[in-house]
Order: structure tokens, then C-alpha cells, then sequence
């Protein structure tokens, strides 16, 4: 895979990300809006990062470095890798809807100050 199709796939995956961000849906009654949508960004995000981490077959180093030379030094990216190290932790055997489910429901319970320390 070259480096130009790798850029297109990070622009994809920005692009993605919005799209999940606007049609998802959640079933959380008594969650405010801004968790929803804070967690769904998250989650998708998530997803779509184990797909294209599929997809390309990278090792941290390199995903971090195509990152890196894709986006300029800002909170957006530094945020963008720090749900990427979230993935990378897991296999890269698990689905992409399963980390999606993962992270949202991770992000949910570190909102309501129930998330598990272990």
C-alpha cells in the first residue's frame, strides 16, 4: 500500500467519522447529548481505525507516523491518536464493531464516573 493511498485512507477516515458522528444512533435515555455525541465521535473513530489497522496491516510506529505527517500539531490529532492507542492495545483480530462497542462503552462509563479502574 503506498504512502498517497495511506493519506487517502486517513482523509477517509476523518470523513467516516462525521458521517457515524451524524447517523448513529444510541439507545442512553439519561445520558446528555454531549456524552452521546462525545462517545459516538470516540467510537467511530475507533472503528474505523481497527478497519483501515486491517486493512494496512500497521504497527503503531507507522500508523503514528502517517498521522503525524497528515495532520499538523493540534489537540484534534494528539485526540485522534490517543483513541488510536486504545485500538492498538487490542488485537488486531477483533472486529471493528467490537471496538467500536468497547471504546463507546468505555466512554460512557468514564462520563458517569463508573468506568472500571481494573
Amino acid at each position: 500500500m503506498s504512502f498517497s493511498s495511506g493519506v487517502c485512507q486517513m482523509k477517509h477516515l476523518v470523513m467516516m467519522t462525521i458521517v457515524c458522528v451524524s447517523i448513529g444512533s444510541v439507545q442512553a435515555e439519561n445520558l446528555e447529548h454531549g456524552t452521546i455525541t462525545s462517545c459516538a465521535y470516540q467510537a467511530g473513530t475507533a472503528y474505523e481505525i481497527q478497519k483501515i489497522r486491517q486493512t494496512e496491516g500497521d504497527d503503531w510506529e507507522t500508523f503514528e507516523t502517517k498521522i503525524k505527517s497528515i495532520y499538523k500539531k493540534s489537540q484534534g490529532r494528539d485526540d485522534l491518536l490517543q483513541i488510536a492507542k486504545q485500538v492498538f492495545i487490542q488485537p488486531t483480530s477483533k472486529s471493528a464493531d467490537f471496538i467500536h462497542d468497547q471504546i463507546f462503552d468505555a466512554c460512557v462509563k468514564r462520563q458517569q464516573g463508573t468506568e472500571s479502574i481494573y
